[in-house]
C-alpha cells in the first residue's frame, strides 16, 4: 500500500475547497447522540521506527514450529521461489475484471489455463473461476445440484465432510425455502452405504461425499455412485486437500457428477488461514447452471488464438431471476499461483509430490503406532491424513509436542463426541524422516 501523507497546509486547502471550516463539520449528518465526543482509546502516535519495533516485539512472541503434522483443511506444502517471483510481476496487479478481451488477454489466458488443469485433475468437462474458498464452493455445488435436479429439494451430506464446510452448508442452504439438509453417518471412517441407501428417495437432489474425507479416509466413489444414480440423484465429491488428485483416481472417472473443494495447496501458503481457493467442476451438460465465470478459447478475425469470457451466469451480467449466484469476487491471483505451481511441477512432478505425501503419511502412522500411545480406529485407505486414538490426555500430548517444536495433529473430540481422544495427523513432502523419527521418540517418552 502506498504511503501518501498530507501536510497540515494541504488539509486546510482541502477543507477550504469544499467550504468546511474544520473536519468535525463533516459529521453534522450524524445525530449528536450517536457521536463519541472523545478521542478514540488508541496509543499516541509514534514514529515509523517505533511502530516497527513494536511489531517486531509482537512477532517475537510467536512460537515457531520445527515442523507441522497438522492439516485438517490447511496444508503446508513447498512453494517454489518461481511462484512468488512470477505471480508478483506488476502485470498481474489490476483491479479491472476481464470483461474486455482486447485489454485482458494475460488474465484471461491464466484463468483459462487454470480451468483446464482443474478439469484434468477432476476428470470433468468444465470448471469455473470466482469461488471464494472450498466451503463456499461446496455450497454452490449443492445449490447447483438442486437446480439440475429441478423439483428435488433434499441434499444428503456425508458426516465425513469437514465440520466447517458443514457449517457453511447449513448457513447457506437451510434458510432457503423448500431445501433441507440431511446427514448420512459414517461406518469405519467412511460413508455408511446402507444408511445412504435408506436415505435416498424421490426428493433427494444430490449427495455430497468427501474424497478424501475430513478424517483422511478415501471414500469408494464408484460404489456410492451406483445407488445414488439409481435414485436419480447426483454425486458431488468434496476434496479439501487437492494434492490428493495426484495420487487418487479423478472423481469424474469414478461417477462423480460434480467435484468441489479447496485448491489452496497449489502454490499458496497457509498464512494464518488464507487465502483459500475454491474450485467447482462439472460435466458439460451442466455448464449453464455453473456460478461464476467460465473462460473459453477462440480466434479473432485474423485467425489468432485468444481467450474470452464465454459464460457468466451471475446477476451482474444477466437478469437477477436468471442468475445462478451472486458471487462477485474473482480469486484470479490465487488461481494464478496455482496455475504457475502446477505448470512448474508438470504431470510427473505433481504425481511424485503426491507419492511423497502418501508414503510419508504411511511412515508417520506406523511410527506413531509403535510408540504405544495410539491405537488404530480403522484400516480404511488414506492419502496424507489419518486418524488415531490417543491413549492418554490429548491436550498434554499436544503441549509436549509444542515444547519439542512440533505442531501436533488435530484433537477431534470438540468436533464429534464419538471421536473423543482421537487425533487427525498429516504428513506432506515437507516432513522429513528424521523429524518423524524424532516425533516418535518424544511421544514414546510420554508416561
Amino acid at each position: 500500500m502506498r504511503y501518501l501523507p498530507l501536510a497540515p497546509s494541504e488539509d486546510r486547502a482541502l477543507l477550504e475547497a469544499i467550504g468546511v471550516e474544520k473536519a468535525e463539520d463533516l459529521l453534522k449528518g450524524i445525530p449528536e447522540a450517536l457521536r463519541l465526543h472523545r478521542p478514540l482509546d488508541l496509543p499516541p502516535h509514534a514514529s515509523e521506527m517505533e511502530v516497527l519495533r513494536t511489531m517486531e516485539a509482537l512477532a517475537g512472541a510467536n512460537r515457531p514450529f520445527q515442523t507441522r503434522f497438522l492439516g485438517a483443511g490447511a496444508y503446508s506444502h513447498y512453494v517454489p521461489a518461481a511462484v512468488d517471483h512470477l505471480s508478483s510481476r506488476q502485470e498481474w496487479f489490476t483491479s479491472y475484471t476481464p470483461y474486455q478481451p482486447e485489454i485482458s488477454q494475460g488474465t484471461l489466458q491464466a484463468i483459462f489455463e487454470y480451468q483446464t488443469m482443474v478439469c484434468d485433475l477432476t476428470g470433468l468437462d468444465v470448471t469455473n473461476a470466482s469461488m471464494y474458498d472450498g466451503a463456499t464452493a461446496v455450497a454452490e455445488a449443492a445449490l447447483m445440484g438442486v437446480r439440475l435436479s429441478r423439483k428435488r429439494g433434499t441434499i444428503l451430506v456425508s458426516r465425513g465432510l469437514h465440520p466447517h464446510t458443514l457449517e457453511v452448508l447449513c448457513t447457506l442452504i437451510t434458510p432457503r425455502e423448500g431445501l433441507k439438509l440431511e446427514i448420512v453417518e459414517l461406518k469405519d471412517g467412511v460413508t455408511d452405504v446402507e444408511k445412504l441407501r435408506a436415505a435416498l428417495g424421490a426428493e433427494v437432489a444430490c449427495v455430497l461425499v468427501g474424497y478424501p474425507n475430513f478424517l483422511g479416509c478415501v471414500e469408494d466413489l464408484q460404489a456410492l455412485a451406483e445407488p445414488i444414480h439409481a435414485a436419480g440423484a447426483l454425486l458431488i465429491s468434496v476434496t479439501q486437500e487437492a494434492f490428493a488428485f495426484g495420487w487418487l483416481e479423478a472423481p469424474g472417472h469414478l461417477g462423480a457428477d460434480l467435484a468441489a473443494g479447496e485448491a489452496m495447496s497449489f502454490g499458496n501458503r497457509t498464512c494464518f488461514g488464507g487465502p483459500f481457493l475454491g474450485f467447482l467442476a462439472a460435466r458439460d451438460a451442466a455448464k449453464r447452471e455453473m456460478p461464476g465465470r467460465l473462460i473459453g478459447q477462440t480466434t479473432d478475425l485474423e485467425g489468432r488464438t485468444g481467450c474470452v469470457l464465454t459464460l457468466a451466469s451471475r446477476e451482474q451480467h444477466i437478469r437477477r431471476d436468471k442468475a445462478t449466484s451472486n458471487i462477485c469476487s474473482n480469486q484470479a491471483l490465487v488461481a494464478l499461483r496455482a496455475n504457475i505451481f502446477l505448470q512448474l511441477a508438470g504431470p510427473e512432478g505433481f504425481r511424485g509430490l503426491a507419492e511423497q505425501n502418501a508414503a510419508k503419511a504411511q511412515y508417520l502412522r506406523q511410527k506413531l503406532l509403535e510408540t504405544g500411545r495410539f491405537e488404530s480406529l480403522w484400516e480404511t485407505p488414506f492419502f496424507n491424513e489419518f486418524t488415531l486414538r490417543c491413549r492418554g490426555d490429548v491436550k498434554a500430548l499436544q503441549a509436549l509436542c509444542a515444547e519439542a517444536g512440533f505442531q501436533a495433529g488435530l484433537d477431534l473430540g470438540p468436533y464429534d463426541r464419538s471421536l473423543e481422544g482421537a487425533m487427525l495427523w498429516c504428513a506432506t513432502e515437507l516432513n522429513t524422516k528424521d523429524e518423524m523419527d524424532r516425533l516418535a521418540e518424544v511421544l514414546g517418552g510420554v508416561s
